[in-house]
């Protein structure tokens, strides 16, 4: 029985790619097999991103202190007109600063034109890329845009229903509203 088995494996078409000495032997191709490229099965399932943790290159969360070490002093420092907070502007994107934490964080299509556009620290295209591989269905469908969540995370991309332009993009808490 053990003298079956090692000639099994001697001779399986695996052990060619396992062992260097003995791939004269036997090869995938010797027995009519094709190589399977996993590449082309992950791009699909790499292309959708399943948590939204940063926009921008900026974490949803990080303290004023953590975001002014990351991109410098902001631009200007305004009240959140919407919010009982401050909104830090940079040259590529704003964030809403609340209880000393990063609750939101805006990009504009002028923006994103001038400086590209980073979700989890991956380059996305709001003009071109088909947002339905890479965030999926919206969630929701509002007036203004269509919201996709994930756990307690929202990004809501801004759309003018008449024209099918986008205005903008935000990531924030589903808790902020």
């Amino acid at each position: 029985m053990k003298v079956l088995l090692v000639l099994l494996v001697l001779f399986s078409p695996f052990a060619a790619q396992s062992a260097p000495a003995q791939s004269a032997l036997s090869s995938p191709a010797d027995h009519g097999l094709k190589p399977v490229s996993v590449s082309a099965a992950r791009t699909v399932e790499d292309t959708y991103i399943r948590t939204f943790d940063s926009l921008a290159d900026v974490p949803l969360y990080a303290t004023a202190n953590e975001l002014i070490e990351l991109k410098g002093q902001p631009l200007a420092i305004v009240p959140d007109p919407w919010e009982d907070s401050l909104e830090f502007r940079y040259a590529d994107m704003s964030a809403g600063i609340a209880a000393g934490m990063v609750s939101y964080i805006h990009v504009s299509p002028e923006q994103v034109s001038a400086y590209g556009l980073k979700l989890n620290g991956r380059e996305i295209d709001p003009l071109r890329d088909t947002l339905k591989n890479t965030l999926g269905s919206p969630d929701f469908a509002a007036e203004d845009g269509d919201v996709y969540m994930r756990g307690h995370t929202a990004l809501k991309v801004y759309v003018d229903r008449q024209t099918g332009e986008w205005r903008g993009i935000d990531l924030f808490d589903d808790y902020s509203d």
